[in-house]
């Protein structure tokens, strides 16, 4: 009877730390969102930081589905600043290695992965990029891009 008690013991210590270690995450990146900024840093070598979505409105949105697709629209003002037109509409579709989300084209400006977080339902994007936009004698230079979007 103790030889039991104590396999059965055991056993449920067992299947306890072992369905903590299995409980799904939480936090997903499935919903929409509401782009904050989008910030590219040393923009073109300037040693400035470039926000593209400044002070559009509405603001870019990216809705990631269940399916793994990921639908982003951007907006700006035509030239003479009279209506606002929608820029882009991109359609991609997205996956997950570790922290890194790999699209299967690009976000905007060649960015087609970036590793991410989610914290208190704000999403954050960040990349690494050599370019050399603005630079003479075909020299790199780097910029760093961080996308900062909340949930809709």
């Amino acid at each position: 009877m103790k030889k039991l008690l104590l396999s059965f013991a055991i056993l449920t210590i067992f299947n306890l730390t072992a369905c903590k270690k299995t409980e799904p995450n939480n936090i997903s990146i499935v919903g929409k969102w509401q782009v904050d900024s989008y910030v590219i840093t040393n923009f073109e070598n300037t040693g400035k930081d470039q926000d593209d979505t400044k002070d559009e409105s509405p603001r870019p949105t990216l809705e990631f589905k269940e399916d793994g697709s990921l639908h982003a629209i951007f907006y700006f003002k035509d030239l003479l600043g009279n209506n606002q037109n929608t820029i882009e509409d991109v359609q991609v579709k997205y996956t997950f290695t570790g922290d890194k989300l790999n699209l299967s084209g690009n976000l905007a400006f060649n960015h087609d992965s970036f590793t991410f977080s989610i914290s208190n339902n704000i999403l954050i994007l960040k990349r690494t990029d050599k370019s050399s936009i603005g630079n003479k004698n075909g020299e790199t230079h780097i910029e760093n891009t961080t996308v900062t979007a909340h949930r809709l």
